[in-house]
């Protein structure tokens, strides 16, 4: 199984628990309970990836408020894959935003669906590289991939 991240679980994975929260109330937490998620999938084997333009996404917000989890992202770095953005990915999801133009009125698609089009188009490809494997992406809004791709919200996705 491949599961590949959207930025709204890369942050919750990233974002340190307030050292305010008693034990009980960190282990309430969707911080907490999505990093015992991403902790089991990995210990079952599953190949996890996150996009480049998640780590921007991520990044840039973490800069701008000066958080420290700039470092924790550098460090996933050294335990899950980290897909680039090539011409490949930026081709199919331009085929991507346009299809979803077109199927849609301007005015009721979101504007800035770009980064979910790149994702889309790297799940796209990945299911090309590996026809029949489970891949899918874990979100906290399927709204934004389901016309394209397989994904369900974090919580649902599991692996044997």
């Amino acid at each position: 199984m491949i599961v590949i991240l959207d930025s709204n679980i890369l942050a919750l994975l990233v974002t340190p628990l307030d050292e305010k929260f008693s034990e009980d109330e960190k282990l309430g937490t969707e911080i907490h309970q999505c990093t015992k998620w991403f902790e089991r999938l990995l210990s079952k084997g599953a190949r996890i990836i996150v996009s480049d333009i998640c780590d921007y996404e991520v990044r840039r917000e973490f800069i701008r408020i000066k958080s420290k989890s700039v470092q924790e992202l550098d460090n996933l770095r050294d335990l899950i894959e980290f897909k680039p953005v090539t011409f490949a990915v930026l081709e199919k999801a331009a085929e991507l935003w346009a299809e979803a133009r077109y199927l849609s009125q301007s005015n009721k698609i979101k504007e800035n669906i770009d980064v979910d089009c790149i994702m889309a188009a790297q799940w796209c490809l990945l299911k090309e590289q590996y026809p029949g494997r489970k891949i899918i992406i874990a979100t906290k809004n399927i709204k934004d991939f389901q016309r394209v791709t397989d994904c369900d919200v974090w919580q649902n996705i599991t692996y044997l």
